[in-house]
């Protein structure tokens, strides 16, 4: 008897578009971005009947699983809130432009590019981008990777708490944020780069351990 949990990134946004950190702000979905949610809908119609199903507090999270509901014939499933699973906190930082956040960073760790920086950053061991917006964040309310490592598996645990102990769950939440919860049970199972809006990644909870059985999946 195992809990699956099919954990899927939110559908493209406004920020998404232009390059600007979200993080705990929030913009709305872009008409493609609903769409692409009622296309993943729609593949799991008759394949995935969900027992439960949740997201984080932001809009765009709950925008997204309340489409891909309708569209899979389930929207009279109660959606959950789990604030434990929102989006990285940016601090000062948040609606910045991505480029210039990731320009900074560069030359505050002595990368020669943007590019090396990432590079660097994807295949690292740690989470190198929450280390560093953390001490540059001048207003100091950035996360630090182990207070974003621990509220992700905070919500985990609250995932299982309200979940049936075996059936089937969905879970709308972020790009960091499911790296990190991907990273937490197997930090094989991904680099440090967000999987594509409204793809799924699937989540197994048996015999007392998580296990990563697919990640960023098109349906």
């Amino acid at each position: 008897m195992a809990l699956e949990v099919y954990l899927v990134r939110h559908g493209k946004t406004v920020f998404n578009h232009v390059g600007r950190l979200q993080g705990w702000s929030d913009s709305p979905l872009l008409p493609e971005g609903k769409e692409v949610a009622r296309v993943l809908g729609r593949a799991l119609q008759g394949k995935v009947h969900f027992d439960a199903a949740f997201c984080s507090v932001s809009p765009r999270a709950a925008d997204t699983a309340k489409i891909i509901l309708q569209a899979q014939g389930q929207a009279d499933l109660p959606l959950g809130v789990i604030e434990e699973v929102r989006e990285y906190c940016f601090g000062g930082f948040e609606g910045d432009l991505v480029h210039n956040v990731h320009a900074l960073i560069a030359q505050h760790r002595g990368f020669p590019s943007v590019e090396a920086w990432l590079e660097a950053y994807r295949t690292g061991t740690y989470h190198m981008l929450a280390e560093t917006v953390s001490e540059l964040d001048p207003l100091g309310l950035a996360e630090n990777e182990a207070r974003f490592m621990g509220r992700l598996k905070q919500g985990l645990d609250i995932l299982r708490q309200k979940s049936p102990e075996a059936g089937k769950v969905l879970l709308v939440s972020h790009g960091m944020a499911i790296t990190g919860i991907l990273k937490s049970i197997d930090p094989r199972s991904t680099l440090y780069q967000s999987v594509d809006n409204a793809t799924v990644s699937r989540l197994r909870f048996e015999d007392g351990r998580w296990t990563v059985e697919s990640v960023g999946a098109v349906l």
